[in-house]
């Protein structure tokens, strides 16, 4: 009985959220958008069959190579993480001065702090895929 509830809220919530954005899709006028350029839903379609090809070819792999492919993506992703949040955390931190702005001075250490975190959650899930050692 619990699990069923649970399905049943699941399920209305997920229509809810689907309904909002298409609401607010509507109201934007986000179909003008992409009409007025053709080439623009073109982009969107080509990125959506691009990754559903990527997918099915990970999908496709040996389970060794899906986990060498899985330790490569996480261990470029917190590379990248760590070295772009850092870069754009100076940057930040930096501005103020450039521009003779005032920023609260919170707002690098919150980048810096946000991107470690990040980084953070990839690196351990890239450690948790290394110690799994399933062939």
């Amino acid at each position: 009985m619990k699990k069923a509830v649970a399905i049943i809220f699941v399920v209305a919530f997920n229509l809810f959220v689907i309904a909002d954005l298409v609401h607010e899709f509507v109201a934007s006028n986000g179909v003008h958008y992409f009409f007025d350029q053709p080439h623009r839903l073109l982009l969107v379609a080509g990125i959506g069959i691009a990754g559903g090809l990527i997918v099915f070819s990970f999908s496709a792999l040996s389970v060794r190579l899906q986990r060498r492919a899985k330790l490569v993506a996480l261990a470029s992703g917190g590379s990248f993480v760590m070295l772009a949040g850092s870069y754009f955390s100076y940057q930040v931190a930096s501005l103020p001065s450039q521009l003779g702005l005032s920023l609260p001075w919170h707002m690098p250490w919150f980048l810096l702090l946000s991107t470690i975190a990040i980084a953070g959650l990839l690196w351990f899930e890239f450690y948790k895929v290394f110690r799994n050692r399933v062939l």
